[in-house]
């Protein structure tokens, strides 16, 4: 268990150190395919972004897929050799690190592939520090990732946010900030405040079901929604409208990707329910909106005058393929 810090006195070394043996350890595992240390130290929802795309990977499947297939290639490439060394690192805030490091994929002493620049974010959950964010030079647009395309003439451009526009330089917790956030939007149905829920939309924003992926460009288009929701609570008599937040972190300096169960009961009886979802909200200021919703309904089109509830939410990778094809 890494010991506790107190960042007012911990140094850059300090961050630094912990962020290689992280490293360290990954490349290890990558090398000799471990899935069990290749899953420790990675939280999930984990965001990889490329100079060409990004990916939220949601689940340790979903990662050790890749993992694997990049692990295949490493020795049938001859790779051996996988080094990941850190140039700079420093703590955000108690239980988050910024760092950078270069990635070297060696044949003995030959490059396999140019070495190439990546900027990481750790978060500690539990006195454990797992990365949560990766932006890489590799230019690959596809997921998994089989070996890095890297074009060494395309540096990556990383703008470092203002002093207090990253979250996680706070002591925020990510799960409270999304409990306040869907207590708020549940609010506005509960006392029929349409314009108070299209305050807390981004427009355009999207929604995805289990066969759908629709964006939404103006508040018009999703009065039918709240429409629907307000009829189910007057036919239902639904008293309580409860969303739970069951997981969330912080996936960017201004974005939150979080997951929560909804359900609708009258006098104790669920009457609509339990609904998976999740939201990823995006934070202007001091103020969160929802830019993409999913939730696990088996609806044929949007709008729908009743839900079809589904057992399957679908994942955010998913998405990305099918609205790719689109």
């Amino acid at each position: 268990m890494t010991k506790r810090i107190d960042i007012k006195t911990a140094s850059q070394e300090a961050a630094k150190t912990i962020y290689q043996d992280i490293l360290d350890a990954l490349s290890a595992a990558l090398m000799s395919y471990d899935p069990a240390i290749l899953v420790s130290h990675v939280g999930f929802p984990f965001r990889m972004s490329t100079l060409e795309r990004d990916f939220l990977i949601e689940s340790e499947e979903d990662w050790l897929r890749s993992a694997r297939l990049f692990h295949q290639n490493l020795v049938s490439l001859g790779v051996n050799h996988y080094i990941r060394l850190v140039s700079d690192a420093d703590f955000l805030s108690e239980n988050y690190i910024e760092g950078r490091h270069v990635t070297h994929t060696l044949c003995n002493a030959t490059p396999v592939v140019p070495s190439y620049e990546n900027r990481t974010v750790l978060t500690r959950k539990d006195g454990v520090w797992r990365i949560i964010q990766m932006d890489s030079a590799m230019q690959n647009d596809r997921w998994p990732i089989s070996m890095p395309k890297v074009d060494i003439t395309h540096k990556p451009v990383w703008n470092k946010p203002e002093p207090g526009a990253d979250i996680r330089c706070t002591s925020a917790s990510p799960i409270a900030l999304y409990q306040t956030y869907l207590d708020a939007l549940t609010r506005t149905v509960m006392e029929d405040d349409f314009n108070g829920w299209c305050e807390m939309c981004d427009f355009p924003h999207t929604i995805h079901m289990e066969q759908i992926d629709e964006v939404i460009e103006t508040s018009e288009q999703i009065r039918p929604f709240f429409n629907m929701l307000r009829a189910q609570i007057t036919e239902h008599k639904v008293d309580t409208f409860t969303r739970k937040a069951d997981h969330a972190e912080f996936i960017s300096a201004s974005q939150i990707c979080g997951y929560h169960t909804t359900n609708l009961t009258s006098k104790g009886e669920v009457k609509l329910g339990p609904v998976a979802g999740r939201y990823i909200l995006n934070r202007t200021g001091t103020t969160w909106r929802m830019v993409s919703v999913t939730n696990s309904l088996a609806n044929a089109k949007f709008p729908y005058s009743l839900p079809e509830l589904s057992d399957a939410l679908v994942s955010m990778r998913d998405i990305q393929e099918r609205t790719t094809r689109q």
